[in-house]
């Protein structure tokens, strides 16, 4: 423990494996939630949607110098754009996408150098905290109408979910020692638990046993989705239309990223804004959404998902957020693990949801 209540600080790391595994694989469960159920809403490929959260964290990493806990991933932001862009032309256009991931790259990158050249003080002008606080609040409601689609509309779900919620809170509060640190790995199994007992004894049907039996192979390639790109009628009006579906929104991205940032600047006790600086997290950021679009026809974004993460279980270490990264881009790979995350019931997302999205 060191002086600023965190298990684990950013440039720290754990010394025994199984503390290695069992918090990447928290951080992992964090983010693979809404990770999933973006690339489900916009229709994408989530196999490639998650090895582009693999590979968009990791470069935001080594830009910003691996100073920086948070995890990157699909974003709710542009969940509209995305949808847009794809309708444009011949469906899905992925490669309108990937413009619009352009587009928020420049605009990320043309704010960086400003606050590289005029000093964090520009940026707030621009984006004062009574702004950025409502758009981040929007953002993170938007988000939360979306955990009734967790349950399906069924009772059944809606209380697994709920009863994976209060595991996760109370032993975030009453448990010691090290199980206090991983309250959504708990939750999550527990719920899982819960869920295949329910199915077991024919009291639901929650489709995991059915699942288990769909593994064929161990390796299983991606759907990438630049391997779908077209500039087939591609022109300045479809130019235009990408314009105006992912500049407004990629402001909005951007108060999210700062609003993140700032937040857990307070969790971990140093100012993420000064080093690494903004500039280099807006720019890590956004070569991540290119890469995002890239892979997996997403733009990625920081995820308020691992700073909540962190605030829970007080490891900050930036090791393990790339180990975490690192995990996911496997998932992307590995048959029976895609099917393992693919089994676990949505309705156990959604009680880990109920929390996060707070």
């Amino acid at each position: 423990m060191n002086d600023k209540n965190l298990i684990y600080d950013t440039n720290e790391h754990p010394k025994k494996w199984h503390e290695w595994l069992l918090y990447a694989v928290q951080m992992l469960m964090a983010v693979f939630v809404a990770t999933i159920l973006i690339s489900n809403i916009c229709g994408t490929p989530i196999d490639a949607g998650v090895l582009g959260a693999c590979l968009g964290t990791l470069i935001y990493q080594l830009i910003t110098k691996f100073k920086s806990p948070i995890f990157i991933s699909n974003s709710g932001a542009t969940v509209s754009a995305v949808i847009g862009a794809l309708a444009l032309g011949n469906t899905p256009n992925y490669f309108a996408v990937f413009i619009g991931g352009l587009v928020i790259c420049a605009i990320y990158a043309i704010f960086a150098f400003v606050i590289k050249w005029r000093g964090i003080d520009a940026i707030n002008k621009f984006f004062p905290p009574y702004i950025v606080g409502p758009i981040t609040i929007v953002i993170g409601l938007n988000l939360a109408g979306f955990i009734p689609t967790y349950t399906g509309g069924s009772n059944v779900g809606l209380l697994v979910a709920i009863a994976t919620m209060i595991v996760i809170a109370l032993t975030s509060h009453y448990f010691k020692g090290f199980l206090k640190t991983i309250p959504f790995l708990i939750g999550l199994l527990f719920g899982f638990v819960v869920c295949l007992v329910l199915e077991a004894t024919g009291a639901a049907a929650f489709g995991i046993i059915d699942g288990f039996k769909g593994i064929k192979g161990l390796f299983r390639l991606p759907d990438f989705t630049f391997l779908h790109w077209s500039v087939e009628g591609f022109n300045f009006k479809t130019l235009l239309d990408i314009l105006l579906l992912f500049i407004p929104v990629a402001i909005c991205a951007l108060c999210e990223h700062y609003s993140d940032h700032a937040v857990m600047s307070n969790i971990i006790g140093h100012d993420l804004t000064k080093d690494p600086g903004l500039h280099r997290t807006l720019l890590g950021d956004g070569v991540a959404t290119a890469i995002g679009t890239i892979f997996g026809g997403q733009p990625n974004t920081s995820y308020g998902e691992s700073t909540a993460m962190v605030g829970f279980s007080r490891v900050a270490s930036v090791k393990i957020v790339s180990l975490a990264a690192v995990m996911m881009g496997l998932l992307a790979f590995i048959a029976p693990v895609q099917v393992f995350i693919s089994v676990i019931p949505s309705c156990v997302f959604g009680g880990c949801a109920m929390i996060l999205y707070g």
